[in-house]
Parts: structure tokens; C-alpha cells; sequence
């Protein structure tokens, strides 16, 4: 297989839908004893100030936070039910977003907008995700209700293939439901976890799970089965939240100390505290979020032979999904399914040469 310098019309590699990456990407960190949210520098976790202060004492237990697509700031204040909204620049309140119990909100945790116009919220005290409109709050529908499988969703996040990905913190596991309908599917991971919080899939779409009570953090193969542990390193305790940072790296909210610690992505490997524990008056420290956008998004190569197509992009970056089309007046997006193959610093998918037009580009996942 060659690289091909000069490419037929008949294909074509689109780059990942790009934005304007902002000035800064700036990591903000809810506090979870303190009733407030602080916000540290991107690039080498100094603190900056606490970006939402809470003098109203409007924000209790924070945990899930969120931009959302008016650009301002969301934050799940799971100690009175409701989900708060904030000036996206400089932190002031604006309003109860989601009123309290709201649809039978019950302690939210995540906080999830997507392009459907709805906003996703785990309910972790009853075992449910609800759905509100994404531009005034309003309570929509019951997502995900409760059943046998998952007790008390934390984490939560669409998987490569479009399905909804849910900790159950209580009974050790993750389940995944269709994300179109809620549907429960099944149990992907039920095992080598100990009261799990935070997950996200790696850039090889390997599925890696917070596992609290471990101190550490699990990684299972795309079809639920364990494969290692990804990273006990770094003196974490009960970690909670995880998030890839603008250089790629993961990085994992330790309550009981204080900090976060930050992890090469694809190894595991303990890059060192990016946060010190306590920082600016920080006490434990749950859930995370960096400014979207975080990063610039990767370029799509393409090597061809007489058959095939191999689509590659860096290893080390925010996990993306590479979806094809074959108009791109009228563009259905589809999912390429084929697995991911590991070469050296790039990840891959080897597909069949199209005898038509075909256009590829590279979405970006959390």
C-alpha cells in the first residue's frame, strides 16, 4: 500500500469539522466541598481564580459541567437537584436552568447537550437519565429509566457507535443503551470495578473506567471485556472525573488528596500532578471540563493499493470517529465500523476501495 500523492476524483479526505480554536482552553474544576467551581491554566494547571465564587449560595455539591450551545456555563448542583447557569465568560449566575426536581431530578451528576437540541442529565439517586430542552430547561422526557442494571448513574458518554455509555457507581458496572431511544442493550463492563465514576473511550476506542474505590483507572476492550489497568500510578485517591486535555493526555480528578493528576493517553503512563493538591483553596475536586475547543482537530491521511483504503490520523489525540459519505450536498454521515489498527504514533482503518464518490472525515468524540 502506497501514499498516494495525487488522488482520484472519485475520493476525497475532508478534515474533521474545524472551529476556531479560542485563545485559551482553560480547565475548570468543580469543588465539590466548597460550593464552587476554580479554573486553572490549560497549559500548566497554575491557578487562575474561582470562577464561580457562589456568593448566592445558589450552587450546592457541584459536580457535571457543561458549555452549552448559547456558549454559557452549566454546572449539576447535585445537593439541590437542579442544574445552574452561568455568564460562559466570567462566571456570573444567570438563572436555574433546570429547576429543582425538575422531571424527578434526584441528585444530577453529568451534564451532556447534543446536537438533537437536548440536554442529557444522569439522575444518580434514582437510577435514571432525563432529557430537558436544551434552550429554556424545560423537562422533556425520562431517557433512561430505572431498572435491575444500573444503580446510580454517574459518568456518562456517547461511544463510538452512537450508543450511550452509563456508570452504574452503586452496583459496579457500565451498561449501554441505545442512544436514539434509551433502550437498554446490555452490560458492557461488570467486572474488575469498585464504586466507578468518570469514563471516556481511549483514542483506539478502548472504553476506560474510573474505578474509585481501586484508586485507579480500568481499561476494557470496545465489547466490554477487561484488558489491563490503564493507570494506578500517581498516588490517586478515589478518583472521580476524567477528561483529555488540549495536549491529548487524560487527566483524573483524585477527591481525597485534592489535585489532578494527568496520564499519557495511550500508555497510562503518570505524567505527574497537573493540579497540587489544594491549589487556590480546592477541596475535593470531582468532575473537570477544559474550554471547548481543545484542541485543534487532526488531519485524515489516505494510503492507497488496488483494493483498499487506509485512513489514518495521530495516535495520540482527543478520540475521534471516521464517518464516510457519499454526497456531500446532502451528506448522510455514516459510521466506518472497521476496526482501528495501531501503527507506530498513528491509528487506522483499512477499507475497501469505493467504486464511486466517497468522502471521509474524522468526528471528534469527547
Amino acid at each position: 500500500m502506497k501514499t498516494a500523492d495525487c488522488i482520484s476524483t472519485w475520493i476525497i479526505v475532508l478534515l474533521t469539522t474545524a472551529v476556531a480554536p479560542s485563545l485559551r482552553s482553560e480547565l475548570f474544576v468543580s469543588s465539590f466541598n466548597t460550593d464552587r467551581v476554580f479554573r486553572y491554566q490549560e497549559t500548566n494547571g497554575a491557578f487562575i481564580d474561582i470562577f464561580i465564587p457562589n456568593t448566592n449560595g445558589a450552587l450546592s455539591l457541584p459536580h457535571g459541567l457543561a458549555f452549552g450551545p448559547d456558549g454559557n456555563f452549566y454546572v449539576a448542583s447535585a445537593g439541590n437537584d437542579s442544574v445552574l447557569r452561568y455568564n460562559g465568560t466570567n462566571g456570573a449566575f444567570l438563572n436555574t436552568f433546570v429547576s429543582s426536581g425538575s422531571g424527578g431530578l434526584d441528585y444530577p451528576v453529568r451534564l451532556i447537550f447534543r446536537p438533537d437540541g437536548l440536554l442529557y442529565v444522569s439522575s444518580q439517586l434514582n437510577d435514571r437519565v432525563l432529557r430537558y430542552n436544551a434552550t429554556n430547561g424545560a423537562f422533556v422526557n425520562t431517557f433512561i429509566t430505572n431498572s435491575p442494571s444500573l444503580d446510580g448513574p454517574s459518568d456518562m458518554t456517547f461511544g463510538p457507535d452512537g450508543n450511550l455509555y452509563v456508570v452504574g457507581r452503586f452496583n459496579d458496572r457500565v451498561a449501554r443503551y441505545q442512544g436514539t431511544s434509551g433502550a437498554l442493550l446490555d452490560v458492557v463492563a461488570a467486572n474488575n470495578l469498585s464504586q466507578p465514576f468518570g469514563l471516556r473511550f481511549s483514542p483506539n476506542h478502548d472504553l476506560l473506567v474510573v474505578s474509585g474505590n481501586q484508586n485507579r483507572v480500568q481499561r476494557f476492550t470496545s465489547s466490554g471485556t477487561f484488558s489491563s489497568t490503564f493507570a494506578a500510578d500517581g498516588n490517586l485517591s478515589l478518583p472521580i472525573g476524567i477528561a483529555y486535555g488540549p495536549d491529548a493526555n487524560l487527566y483524573v480528578a483524585s477527591f481525597s488528596n485534592h489535585k489532578v493528576a494527568r496520564f499519557d493517553s495511550i500508555t497510562g503512563a503518570y505524567l505527574g500532578d497537573f493540579i497540587p493538591s489544594g491549589s487556590g483553596g480546592i477541596s475535593g475536586p470531582n468532575f473537570m471540563l477544559f474550554r471547548p475547543p481543545v484542541m485543534p482537530a487532526p488531519v485524515l491521511a489516505i494510503s492507497t493499493s488496488e483494493t483498499q483504503l487506509r485512513l489514518s490520523w495521530p495516535g495520540k489525540t482527543i478520540p475521534g470517529l471516521v464517518q464516510r459519505t457519499m454526497n456531500l450536498n446532502q451528506p448522510e454521515w455514516m459510521a466506518v465500523t472497521n476496526p482501528i489498527v495501531t501503527s507506530g504514533n498513528r491509528n487506522g482503518v483499512i477499507v475497501t476501495r469505493p467504486v464511486s464518490n466517497a468522502f471521509f472525515h474524522l468526528l471528534r468524540l469527547e
